[in-house]
């Protein structure tokens, strides 16, 4: 059962910085899913919690071994073998997803957060697809050099380029006449990434500058040349932006090789990216809480390297992130939702986290005009609405 951190109420001195018995027990009540549940009243306000106001099955209707799921995900499962593997509906793994989705976020913030990375920072995109192959996905990620450790991700649906035959290229025209992807929305999209890159980066000393590494595709050179912070930057000659070409051998040596190791694992361990002919991404917000339930388990729970000995290091305590946070987020995972208080979600994040990301009808046949936008419970909103973005 989870522990009461704080009282729910903003406007109480016990939620910023609750006090030690801030609270008095008033008894329990008991649910079919839950069983018996704690309630306590805060001794300030009069405000009245339960235990499972921290929960991260807060307003489950089932509680789901998300372990389970978790490693399901990881294995390579789809949702659907999931549900059918633990006798569910598929509408539940998909809360059980978000639930874990939004607590992978929460884990980034909080560890990420504190910690700035030293060294560069390494931008590339993994190209998968969103309902079929028509509609390509570009899934944008920075990882920091050292350790590996992913800071942030983008994603973007484009339209479909190369050579058709006359078959697919009506197939085109008539989704497109249906919906169509934002002119300019790559562009955009990394640029909310860049804009980001100060949060997340330090100095270690001051004739250092900040360096960041892509291949040669031209939206990155542009995207960087119009962020005002990077242009500063350069003109007093604190930041470099090197460019390697995507022929390059994918070795440790190749500047690149953090992202090329991560496109390789997201393409090893998730469905939708492994089998791209026959598993499809149906919505891009279910796509992009897979995506970060995946980064977690880069970040924080799988080793740096395997090799003789215990492997116990992830990447995060590798880049220099606090062992006892991690440790600490771990235990908690499966667990508690992560508190939110004093941190702040990134703008991709955001539009994860509320469901913003837009993309084409599954049934566009049917008269689809759009994906259906998923139901984000209104406390996940409110969670939301607490971060303030950037900073």
């Amino acid at each position: 059962m989870s522990h009461f951190r704080h009282c729910s109420n903003q406007a109480c001195p016990n939620y910023s910085t609750p006090r030690t018995g801030w609270y008095v027990h008033i008894g329990s009540y008991h649910t079919i899913a839950h069983g018996e549940v704690s309630r306590v009243r805060c001794k300030a306000c009069g405000r009245t919690i339960s235990a499972q106001t921290y929960s991260i099955h807060y307003f489950a209707k089932r509680r789901l071994p998300l372990v389970d799921v978790f490693r399901r995900l990881r294995g390579g499962s789809s949702q659907r073998d999931i549900a059918r593997t633990l006798h569910v509906s598929r509408t539940a793994i998909r809360s059980a997803v978000y639930r874990l989705g939004r607590q992978a976020m929460a884990a980034q913030v909080t560890l990420v957060g504190p910690w700035l990375a030293e060294g560069s920072v390494v931008f590339d995109g993994l190209q998968s697809s969103l309902t079929s192959k028509d509609f390509p996905c570009h899934i944008t990620t920075a990882v920091a050099a050292t350790g590996e450790v992913v800071l942030d991700m983008t994603h973007t649906v484009l339209r479909r380029g190369g050579v058709l035959r006359p078959a697919q290229e009506h197939r085109r025209k008539e989704k497109e006449a249906v919906w169509r992807p934002r002119r300019g929305s790559l562009t955009k999209d990394i640029s909310l990434l860049v804009h980001e890159i100060p949060r997340f980066h330090r100095m270690p000393n001051p004739d250092a500058v900040l360096v960041i590494d892509t291949d040669e595709h031209p939206v990155y050179q542009a995207v960087i040349a119009q962020d005002r912070a990077l242009r500063f930057w350069k003109t007093h000659g604190l930041f470099e932006h090197r460019r390697t070409p995507g022929s390059a051998p994918r070795t440790t040596g190749n500047r690149l090789f953090p992202v090329n190791y991560l496109d390789r694992l997201m393409r090893h361990r998730l469905k939708e990216h492994t089998r791209q002919t026959i598993a499809f991404g149906r919505h891009a917000v279910d796509q992009m809480h897979r995506a970060w339930i995946m980064m977690y388990d880069h970040n924080v729970v799988q080793p740096w390297r395997v090799k003789d000995g215990d492997g116990s290091a992830c990447h995060a305590a590798v880049a220099g992130i606090d062992p006892g946070e991690i440790a600490r987020i771990r235990k908690i995972f499966f667990r508690d939702r992560i508190d939110m208080r004093g941190v702040c979600l990134t703008g991709a994040m955001r539009k994860v986290w509320e469901g913003q990301l837009d993309g084409p009808p599954v049934r566009w046949k049917v008269g689809q005009v759009r994906a259906a936008q998923p139901r984000i419970p209104r406390f996940a909103l409110r969670e939301a609405a607490r971060c303030t973005q950037g900073g």
